[in-house]
């Protein structure tokens, strides 16, 4: 056990905590060891500490088998800007530096829902956005969408929203206009 006085233990592992978050954000592997620290002071009484709470309550996403936060915001940072065309799983998981297995699982764990879901509601919420804000035809915001063709837009919007999208902008027009 590190050489700590037990009355400044608590404080020490605080600062050991809010340092592995900020490590999160680049380096998962000094985070890792900024926790092992503060865990090592809290070992006697780890169970009553503060930070334990904390720990538990964050749940940290590399500890959990997720991705860290700078993956994280890298992959969706891509998956913004290229909501248009295609995404690839394997491109994503080269962004965030894993297999694309490990992404799969990693990913799922972060968001709760597996990247081409994750995509494909991205999808339908930028084209919800066109459909109030555009007077453009449904098979033009499905090509801006990054959907094959409209047909499968309509497919891919009745699943995610529970209404046509013709149906659904009549409705919110509808509602805007009164």
């Amino acid at each position: 056990m590190l050489n700590v006085s037990s009355d400044k233990r608590g404080a020490v592992a605080a600062q050991l905590y809010e340092a592995a978050n900020s490590a999160l954000e680049g380096d998962g592997e000094s985070a890792k060891a900024r926790i092992a620290r503060a865990m090592a002071l809290l070992h006697d009484d780890y169970e009553s500490a503060p930070v334990a709470i904390q720990l538990r309550r964050r749940r940290i996403d590399i500890a959990r088998g997720g991705l860290a936060p700078w993956q994280l915001r890298r992959v969706v940072a891509h998956i913004e800007e290229h909501l248009g065309s295609a995404i690839r799983l394997s491109d994503l998981a080269a962004l965030a530096g894993v297999c694309s297995s490990h992404f799969s699982r990693a990913f799922k764990i972060s968001l709760g829902q597996p990247a081409h879901a994750y995509v494909m509601r991205r999808r339908v919420e930028v084209a919800q956005g066109l459909m109030l804000t555009t007077n453009e035809p449904l098979s033009q915001i499905a090509a801006a969408c990054g959907m094959a063709d409209q047909a499968h837009f309509s497919r891919l919007f009745r699943q995610v929203v529970g209404d046509t999208p013709n149906a659904w902008r009549r409705a919110r027009r509808g509602a805007m206009a009164a």
